[in-house]
């Protein structure tokens, strides 16, 4: 027992420490190029939320890593389809993660009624992004053939949305997907990027690589698929914050006050993921 109270608490630690060094990081951005970290309409950060703020991102970590075996689990079960021929909602995780980051997801939208809900996997992220491309691509298609849809719904958090983008642009998804819901998706890059080994997909998620420039060139919102973006000011892990505001998409919604984890476990952002599902389509002007 006491080998677990000190290892809980080295975890602890560890996630407290580093979601602090990311705020530095994120605080830093923000005094060099205000310009650039601007939101629409976003009024001044406060003190008590931002505060608030980081601290949910801590705990948001901390849940993350706890959560992180589960992936042994829940990827080897099998794919079934609860309700033929509805689109399934496939849950996209970011760099580093694994299908376990969205169980809290998956499981408010199957008791809200959504019946046909993945969360996949897709391995290693060191490896070439337009190669995580084709896992994303490789999952969709599989799903759809097991539930018989033509069409699915892609949730995707940070590294996701890119290469989702890059799916549909390149490797063939295109008119098999409905809707795109990016989480914190770094869609023009991020600054943080260059903090990690300029290997594979993380030197392709710097801001302004030529991989992000690839995708910014002609239709950002690629493959005939409806756009959403849902961001935050306090982002952690996109820098500046202003490259998830994705141009061209049909909303980019704005929850403040929650670092890049939390997103994943936000009532607010699962109430904006469940709006952007069921919106309509806009009425041609």
């Amino acid at each position: 027992m006491d080998l677990i109270i000190f290892l809980l608490s080295l975890l602890v630690m560890s996630t407290v420490t580093l979601t602090l060094a990311f705020y530095l990081c994120w605080y830093y951005d923000r005094c060099s190029f205000p310009e650039q970290s601007e939101l629409p309409g976003e009024p001044p950060l406060r003190l008590l939320p931002t505060l608030l703020g980081m601290a949910k991102e801590a705990a948001a970590l901390t849940v993350l890593v706890l959560s992180y075996p589960l992936r042994l689990i829940h990827d080897s079960s099998p794919v079934r389809s609860r309700h033929h021929g509805e689109p399934p909602v496939i849950l996209v995780h970011g760099y580093g993660g694994n299908s376990a980051n969205f169980l809290f997801m998956q499981w408010r939208l199957k008791w809200r009624g959504w019946s046909n809900v993945y969360s996949v996997s897709y391995t290693p992220p060191h490896i070439n992004a337009r190669k995580l491309s084709q896992q994303v691509v490789d999952h969709v298609e599989r799903i759809l053939a097991t539930t018989g849809a033509e069409k699915a719904h892609l949730v995707c958090h940070s590294m996701g949305g890119p290469l989702t983008r890059y799916a549909l642009k390149n490797l063939g998804l295109a008119g098999k997907v409905d809707r795109v819901i990016t989480l914190g998706s770094p869609h023009y890059g991020t600054r943080v990027a260059g903090l990690f080994p300029p290997l594979g997909a993380a030197a392709q998620l710097r801001y302004q690589s030529p991989f992000i420039r690839e995708l910014a060139t002609e239709a950002t919102c690629p493959g005939g698929a409806r756009y959403f973006s849902i961001f935050s000011n306090m982002d952690n892990f996109v820098l500046p914050v202003s490259a998830a505001v994705l141009h061209g998409a049909e909303d980019n919604i704005h929850v403040p006050y929650l670092g890049h984890c939390s997103l994943l476990y936000s009532s607010r952002v699962m109430d904006q993921v469940e709006r952007c599902l069921l919106a309509p389509p806009k009425a041609a002007e």
